[in-house]
């Protein structure tokens, strides 16, 4: 009998220790199928993201957002995304990168008076209760788990963690020119 117990119990770690490999490879492998910075000379508009799918929402005014020529929100497959435009790539690294990394992640900042560009503000949190707790009793977070450089864009994509919103990013620009 204890022989028995130990080959069956040899027998389901080789079936169960394969299985676990290959879903870490195939997660490795999915994250990294997406580059999060991608230089290049392309000028992408709101035009691009709408060929793509994209339903824009709302324009935004960028006076406030260090050398942006433009900003959209829109939704694609139920997400929201934020797409912001720079002259360059060059511009969108330098000057892009810091505010759209103050208001994506786990340590976004989505309210208060930290927050250093509003417009859109509302759209970039999301408000989590209990069930039967009134509006004033929200505990906000970042709708955006993380975002993408792609040309002379900034977009940032829903998701609940960095590696979900990347592959958001991804869903929607497969279908951008």
């Amino acid at each position: 009998m204890r022989a028995f117990l130990i080959f069956a119990f040899l027998a389901l770690a080789m079936a169960i220790l394969p299985g676990c490999g290959g879903e870490a490879e195939g997660g490795a492998a999915a994250s990294k199928e997406v580059q999060r910075i991608v230089a290049s000379d392309r000028v992408y508009t709101a035009n691009d993201l709408k060929t793509a799918g994209l339903k824009v929402m709302h324009e935004y005014n960028v006076a406030g957002l260090p050398n942006a020529v433009a900003a959209v929100h829109g939704s694609f497959n139920r997400l929201e995304y934020e797409a912001r435009f720079y002259a360059s790539h060059a511009d969108a690294v330098a000057f892009g990168m810091g505010p759209a990394d103050v208001v994506s992640g786990s340590d976004a900042i989505v309210i208060g008076p930290d927050v250093k560009w509003e417009e859109g503000s509302s759209h970039r949190r999301l408000c989590s209760r209990a069930a039967e707790t009134p509006h004033s009793g929200c505990s906000y977070s970042a709708r955006y788990g993380d975002f993408i450089v792609r040309g002379n864009m900034i977009l940032l994509c829903e998701g609940p963690t960095a590696e979900v919103a990347l592959i958001a990013c991804n869903d929607l620009l497969k279908g951008a020119p």
